[in-house]
């Protein structure tokens, strides 16, 4: 069995937004703060985000580790390090983060092909809720989406917004 925390390969790649945010669930406020620290981030940094985004702790965690991996174009092997330098847990939540539950394609094939269809999106947009962001994220969209959908936003309607983001990933506009 190959452990990903020694894999040279593995170690070397930047990690994408979604695994930023499977690592920010890992981890309290106070150690994605640690984290945050020994990646490079400033206090004051930390201080912007911690009143911006107090309030809604998943979303501080992941900006707080978007924000330091991505900015200075970070690998895993940084944040191994980091993680090993700071004591904050141990190196192996980073496994957790590339890891993925078995889904059953066996299980009703004819419905893996189906297209969601805009009646699909009106169901599911309301039940996302407060957690746009992270839903994008997990929906494999990326980071600089999420800012072109919320600026075009100029009414703050949660089950539009989240019907946006559903709407990009099912038709993304080529770019």
């Amino acid at each position: 069995m190959n452990i990903l925390v020694t894999d040279t390969e593995f170690l070397e790649q930047i990690p994408s937004d979604i695994h930023l945010r499977r690592l920010s669930m890992q981890y309290s406020i106070n150690e994605t703060k640690e984290l945050a620290m020994h990646l490079g981030m400033d206090y004051q940094t930390w201080d912007d985000l911690y009143v911006t985004f107090g309030e809604e702790p998943e979303r501080l965690k992941f900006e707080a580790l978007h924000k330091t991996v991505d900015g200075r174009r970070l690998s895993f092997n940084a944040i191994r390090k980091a993680v090993e330098s700071g004591k904050i847990q141990t190196i192996h939540s980073l496994c957790k983060v590339v890891r993925h539950n078995i889904i059953g394609l066996d299980q009703e094939p004819e419905k893996w092909d189906l297209v969601p269809t805009e009646k699909h999106l009106d169901i599911v947009a309301p039940l996302v809720g407060n957690n746009s962001l992270l839903f994008l994220v997990e929906l494999g969209l990326e980071f600089k989406t999420w800012e072109e959908i919320k600026y075009r936003h100029t009414k703050r309607d949660l089950v539009k917004l989240n019907w946006d983001i559903l709407h990009e990933w099912r038709f993304p506009i080529a770019r």
